[in-house]
Formats: C-alpha cells, sequence, structure tokens
C-alpha cells in the first residue's frame, strides 16, 4: 500500500512541469526585458535614464511576485492532492461511486453529439 502511495507522489511530482510553456515565455520576456535595460544603460539622456530605471525596478517587482505567485499555487495544489488522496483512501467506494457517475455524464454528452 506504501508503494502506491510513494508511486503517486513521484508521479505528481513528476508532472509538475505542466505549465512549463508559460514558464518558457515569462522567462523570454524578462531576459528580453533584462537585455533592452542593459543595451540602453549607456545612453546619457536623463528621460531614458529615468524609464529605464522604472522599467527595472516595475521587472523587479513583476519577477518577485510572480515568484510568489507560483509558490502559493504550488503549495495550494499540493494540499489538494494530499486531501484527495487521503479521502480516496478513507473512502474507496465512494471515490469509485463519483468517478463512476463522471463517467456516465461525460459518456452522456459525448453521445450526444
Amino acid at each position: 500500500m506504501e508503494n502506491a502511495v510513494e508511486t503517486g507522489k513521484r508521479r505528481r511530482s513528476a508532472a509538475g512541469n505542466g505549465g512549463a510553456g508559460a514558464g518558457d515565455e515569462w522567462r523570454k520576456l524578462v531576459a528580453d526585458v533584462e537585455d533592452l535595460v542593459k543595451k540602453v544603460a549607456n545612453v546619457r539622456d536623463e528621460e531614458i535614464a529615468l524609464i529605464r530605471d522604472k522599467v527595472q525596478h516595475t521587472l523587479e517587482k513583476a519577477k518577485a511576485t510572480a515568484g510568489a505567485g507560483v509558490t502559493a499555487v504550488r503549495e495550494r495544489t499540493g494540499e489538494a492532492s494530499e486531501a484527495t488522496d487521503a479521502y480516496v483512501h478513507e473512502n474507496p467506494w465512494a471515490a469509485v461511486g463519483i468517478a463512476a457517475a463522471v463517467g456516465i455524464v461525460i459518456g452522456f454528452i459525448a453521445g450526444r453529439r
């Protein structure tokens, strides 16, 4: 029984990068903005320097906010997964009934098309 639980935990951690496409796009955006800031670093115009500082500050805040959001989502997902796992282990027949009901509804909807 413990082997099944450990296998489930490994599967969940392996599936953890399901939103990798969005993460890649975010990293590309950050890299592009950082590159742009570096390229205008040598420009002596005061207005550009102010804009550059503002963009750099906003980028730092966005990175911190995104990091905190990702951490919060991971924690909540882990909690929900653990709660579901515990419920299924405590109430296996209820879980089977719920799965069967969902399957019937999906089958009914798919059959009407």
